[in-house]
């Protein structure tokens, strides 16, 4: 079950994944100096792509489901915006689990399960907001999101693209993984003398 395509990014408009891309871009970079904000945007999706979920459950909505999930998505990123705990909690949950789910979907409901735990667990890390956490938190997400984006876009494209691996393949996992390091690595040595 792939739990990524669910959450709202494989059929998403060109529009919406280049804000996402450029979002991922900002967290792998910037995330530190910038996590109020990624907090806010982790919120929103998360508002977003559940009450999408729920959408799901009746079939013909009074307006189009879309605007349901708008404000949804709008209302939990305040929120996570306005109780920052709870928004790093919702923010690093929510990004593990998009990012773990995806990678483990083939262990099938054993990789949900650990999806799930991983989840909690970044959540609660989260919580203690210090700079190591939040540098770690956002450079993982930033950097796992950018190939899988690249690679939703790049199928997009007018071009043939057979020549390149399946979105759920080791390579990405592996792009992702140096990525996420490289992130990690310009965060902490672009403030380092800002504790």
């Amino acid at each position: 079950m792939d739990i990524l395509g669910k959450f709202a990014l494989t059929d998403s408009s060109p529009l919406a994944l280049v804000i996402i891309l450029i979002v991922a871009v900002f967290l792998w970079g910037a995330g530190f100096k910038l996590y109020k904000l990624a907090v806010f945007f982790l919120g929103f999706m998360f508002g977003f792509t559940v009450s999408g979920l729920a959408g799901t459950l009746f079939p013909s909505p009074p307006v189009p489901f879309v605007i349901i999930q708008v404000i949804a998505g709008l209302a939990v990123g305040f929120v996570a915006f306005m109780i920052l705990k709870l928004g790093l909690f919702i923010g690093a949950a929510f990004g593990t689990f998009l990012i773990l789910s995806h990678v483990l979907e083939r262990l099938g409901t054993v990789g949900l399960v650990i999806a799930f735990a991983a989840a909690v667990v970044a959540g609660f890390l989260a919580m203690k907001a210090d700079k190591p956490v939040i540098i770690v938190l956002t450079g993982l997400l930033g950097g796992f999101m950018i190939p899988q984006i690249v690679c939703q876009l790049a199928a997009g494209l007018p071009f043939d693209t057979s020549f390149m691996p399946p979105q759920n393949s080791l390579i990405y996992l592996l792009i992702g993984a140096f990525l996420s390091a490289l992130g990690i690595a310009l965060q902490f040595g672009s403030n380092k003398d800002k504790d």
